[in-house]
């Protein structure tokens, strides 16, 4: 249950980030490159604490849960959403065009990743005759 759970917040928190670009703290606006990247910057850092969170206050099936959600909803939803349905990018400039590669190639890492230590926690048990 917990790694259900972990896996729901995760996809949920990754699912707020990344649409959250209309979203004006105190009413500014990132419209140059440089403003774009520190708003990224920030959410990444924001992610980065929330993983230590869920890794330090969680067990480590709901942190692998999260781990995966988010990697899974950060290359899902930027192939299918962005790139194929074209709705909607993850900023409103060419650095786009890099990000979003690069947060495809994570986002399997950590999927992968939290499945191969999930897998490593719940081995089966082998009795010995």
């Amino acid at each position: 249950m917990s790694r259900f759970i972990g896996f729901l917040i995760g996809v949920l928190y990754m699912d707020w980030i990344f649409h959250s670009r209309h979203v004006y703290a105190f009413e500014l606006a990132a419209t140059t490159t440089a403003e774009r990247l520190g708003a990224l910057a920030f959410i990444g850092l924001g992610t980065i604490l929330f993983f230590i969170f869920c890794a330090k206050f969680f067990l480590a099936s709901f942190f692998h849960g999260v781990l995966a959600a988010a990697g899974f909803f950060a290359s899902f939803d930027i192939v299918v959403i962005h790139w194929i349905f074209q709705l909607h990018r993850l900023t409103a400039g060419p650095e786009a065009n890099v990000i979003e590669p690069i947060l495809v190639v994570v986002g399997i890492i950590l999927f992968i990743y939290a499945i191969k230590r999930e897998r490593g926690l719940v081995q089966p048990s082998v009795e010995e005759s």
